[in-house]
């Protein structure tokens, strides 16, 4: 008994955890409460028929406005899908291509450090 997958064994494996990853998602939102500064949150991408399920009780980032600079620290995390159509119409819907967790479709949170800051000369 061989403990080796074959190519086919390994790739469906591999798409099985590639599909179960969750590093980010868009959506909309559906409801706020700024008591808790929470909101429910619909996924703004499907895939296939299956909608995402409503995502509740989410914690909401809000940051003090302030300018946004060149080197000002950032974070920027990664959706599941191609984002191009919901980000163009706001609507849930098929993503434009296969992608996945690619470069093109990133969001970026700022407030963390200002360039020029003295916490950002450490």
């Amino acid at each position: 008994m061989s403990n080796t997958l074959s190519h086919e064994e390994r790739d469906a494996f591999k798409q099985e955890i590639f599909h179960s990853l969750h590093c980010a998602l868009p959506g909309n939102i559906i409801s706020f409460d700024p008591e808790t500064q929470t909101a429910s949150i619909q996924p703004g991408v499907r895939l296939g028929a299956q909608p995402y399920p409503v995502l509740t009780d989410v914690p909401v980032f809000m940051p003090i406005p302030y300018e946004i600079n060149p080197g000002d620290a950032c974070l920027v995390v990664f959706s599941d899908v191609d984002i191009d159509r919901w980000f163009e119409t706001g609507e849930a819907s098929a993503p434009n291509s296969p992608r996945r967790h690619s470069l093109s479709d990133g969001f970026v949170f700022v407030g963390f450090r200002v360039a020029g800051s003295p916490e950002s000369n450490g």
